[in-house]
C-alpha cells in the first residue's frame, strides 16, 4: 500500500512539473522575436521569501503593511494587480515575464492563469466595465492599459498611443499566437533569462531600445532634436543583462543583489570612451564627497575621470555646443572646464520645494580657481555680483541660491532651497565609496516622507557591475519593500516626493 502511495506521489509531481514546463514554454513563445528586451519573474520563489502565500495551497495573501501603502496611495496599474492578487485567477507556480516592443504594447506582461473566470472578474473590477470578446480575446481597457486573456493566459499591456480597442485587441491576440518566432530561441538571450541563481533575470537590447525611445514622440519633443539616442544605439554596447537575487538571511538585515554585465563591442564608442577617459584610481574621493549635500538630494551619480583625455574626444563636441548655447550657461568655455577634471566628479539631484530640482556638482580639478574665474567673470558681464561668504560666492536665484566655492584641488557647485543653504555642508552622503568603483549610483528612495529603502549600484569594470537594494528598516522584508515602493503613487492631494 506505501508503494502504491508512493508511486501515486511520484506520478502527481511528475504531472505538476509537466503541467509547470508547459505553461512556461506557452509563455516564452508568446515573447516576440522583436523584442527590445524581456524580463522572467520567478513568482514562487518572490511570494516564498515575501512571506505571501497562504497555508492554502496555490493562494497568496497581502501582508497589512503592503495592504496600508495600496490604500493609502493613489490607485496605480501595479497596486491595484497585485491588491487584487488573492483572487486574481493567477498561476503562482509558473514564471511571469514581461518584454518591450516596438508595437502597440511598448510594454507588455504575461501572466499565466489558474482561473480564468476570477482573472476575467479581476479585469473588470480594475477596468470598471466587463471584458468583452474583441477579435477572438476576452478584452478590456483602462487608461493606458490593455487587457487581454486568451485560454489560461493574461497579457497586461501599456499603450505606445492611443488605439481602438478593435487595434487593441489585435495587437493582442498577435502576441497571444504562440505560432511566431520568439525573442527566447536565441540561446544566449534564453541563457540569461534562465540563469538559476535569479528570483528576476533581464536581457534587453540596446541598440533596439535606442530605436524604441526615438519613437516616443514626447522623449523627441523634450530633447529638441539632440542627437542623443542615436549616441545612445551606436554606443557599441548590444546588450545589458541584470540577475536580481533576494537575500533572506537576516545577517546584516535582509537586502536584494543585482549583478548587471554590459555587452559591448571591443572597439566601439562606449569601450573607447571608457578606456581613454575613466581613471583607474582615484585617492581623493572623500575630498570631493564632503562637498555635495544631503538633505536636500536623494540621486548621486559620481565617476572618475580623465578630463585632459574627455575633453579631446570627438564624442564631446555636441556636448559643448549644448551646453555653450544654454541660456544659464553660455559665455562659459567648458572645454577648459572638462580638461581641469582629474578625479573623481559627482553629481547629485533631488526635489525641490520651490523650484524643479536642486542640483550639486563637485569635482576633483587641477585648477579650481579657473573654474571660479569663468563663473564670476560670466556673472559679472551680465550685471550679476555674487555675495561673498568666507569664500564661497554665493548668488540669489529666485527662492533657490546658487552658491560655488573651492577647496584643495576641488570645485563645486549647489542650488538648493534658498532656506537649505547652511544645512548640508559636512554631510557626507554618498556612501558607496568611489575608490571602490568606477562609478557609481546611489538613490534614497522614500515613500511620502519616510525613507524606505537605499538602491546602491557599482561598475568595477568596463562591463561588470553590481547593486545593492536594502530596506531601511534592517527587520523588514526586502521583497515587500520593494513591492512597496512599486505599489505607492503619491496622493495627488499632496507635493511630497512620493519616490524620494
Amino acid at each position: 500500500m506505501n508503494k502504491v502511495k508512493y508511486f501515486l506521489l511520484l506520478l502527481l509531481s511528475a504531472t505538476m512539473m509537466v503541467s509547470c514546463s508547459s505553461t512556461d514554454e506557452n509563455l516564452r513563445a508568446m515573447v516576440p522575436d522583436d523584442a527590445v528586451g524581456v524580463v522572467a519573474i520567478d513568482v514562487p520563489s518572490i511570494l516564498k521569501k515575501g512571506g505571501m502565500k497562504s497555508a492554502q495551497e496555490g493562494t497568496v495573501k497581502i501582508p497589512d503593511e503592503l495592504k496600508k501603502i495600496i490604500d493609502d496611495g493613489d490607485p496605480n496599474i501595479i497596486s491595484d494587480v497585485v491588491g487584487n492578487l488573492p483572487t486574481s485567477g493567477f498561476d503562482f507556480s509558473s514564471r511571469y515575464y514581461i518584454f518591450l516592443s516596438p508595437g502597440i504594447y511598448k510594454c507588455v506582461a504575461l501572466i499565466p492563469l489558474s482561473n480564468q473566470e476570477q482573472a476575467i472578474k479581476m479585469v473588470s473590477k480594475i477596468a470598471s466595465e466587463k471584458m468583452k470578446e474583441v477579435g477572438g480575446v476576452n478584452y478590456a481597457s483602462y487608461l493606458d492599459y490593455g487587457f487581454a486573456i486568451d485560454g489560461d493566459v493574461l497579457l497586461i499591456g501599456l499603450f505606445s498611443n492611443a488605439v481602438s480597442p478593435e487595434a487593441g485587441a489585435k495587437a493582442a491576440a498577435d502576441i497571444l499566437d504562440k505560432s511566431k518566432p520568439s525573442i527566447l530561441d536565441n540561446k544566449e538571450v534564453a541563457k540569461v533569462i534562465d540563469n538559476k541563481q535569479g528570483d528576476v533575470n533581464a536581457y534587453i537590447n540596446v541598440k533596439n531600445l535606442g530605436s524604441l525611445i526615438k519613437s516616443e514622440t514626447r522623449v523627441n519633443t523634450l530633447l529638441g532634436g539632440i542627437q542623443a539616442i542615436e549616441l545612445f544605439a551606436e554606443s557599441g554596447i548590444n546588450a545589458m543583462t541584470a540577475t536580481i537575487s533576494f537575500d533572506m538571511s537576516k545577517k546584516d538585515g535582509e537586502i536584494a543583489k543585482m549583478k548587471t554585465q554590459f555587452i559591448c563591442d571591443k572597439n566601439g564608442h562606449y569601450s573607447q570612451l571608457f578606456d581613454n577617459v575613466v581613471l583607474a584610481k582615484a585617492d581623493s574621493a572623500a575630498t570631493v564627497l564632503q562637498l555635495v549635500p544631503g538633505d536636500e538630494l536623494n540621486t548621486y551619480l559620481g565617476l572618475r575621470v580623465d578630463g585632459s583625455k574627455l575633453a579631446q574626444m570627438p564624442q564631446m563636441k555636441t556636448l559643448y555646443e549644448l551646453l555653450e548655447s544654454n541660456a544659464l550657461t553660455r559665455g562659459l568655455n567648458f572645454k577648459d572646464i572638462f580638461s581641469s577634471i582629474d578625479g573623481p566628479l559627482v553629481v547629485g539631484m533631488g526635489r525641490a520645494q520651490v523650484a524643479d530640482f536642486n542640483l550639486a556638482v563637485a569635482m576633483h580639478t587641477n585648477n579650481p580657481g579657473m573654474i571660479i574665474d569663468q563663473v564670476l567673470n560670466v556673472a559679472s558681464a551680465r550685471g550679476q555680483e555674487p555675495m561673498d561668504l568666507d569664500g564661497e560666492y554665493y548668488y540669489e536665484h529666485g527662492n533657490q541660491g546658487i552658491a560655488l566655492g573651492e577647496t584643495d584641488k576641488a570645485f563645486y557647485l549647489r542650488m538648493v532651497d534658498f532656506e537649505a543653504r547652511y544645512s548640508a555642508d559636512d554631510q557626507l552622503v554618498f556612501e558607496y565609496n568611489l575608490d571602490k568603483c568606477v562609478v557609481t549610483f546611489l538613490r534614497y528612495l522614500k515613500i511620502g516622507q519616510n525613507m524606505e529603502g537605499t538602491f546602491n549600484w557599482g561598475l568595477t569594470d568596463k562591463t561588470n557591475g553590481g547593486a545593492i537594494y536594502f530596506a531601511e528598516n534592517p527587520k523588514a522584508n526586502v521583497v515587500i519593500s520593494i513591492l512597496k515602493l512599486l505599489c505607492w503613487k503619491e496622493p495627488k492631494s499632496t507635493t511630497d516626493d512620493s519616490q524620494g
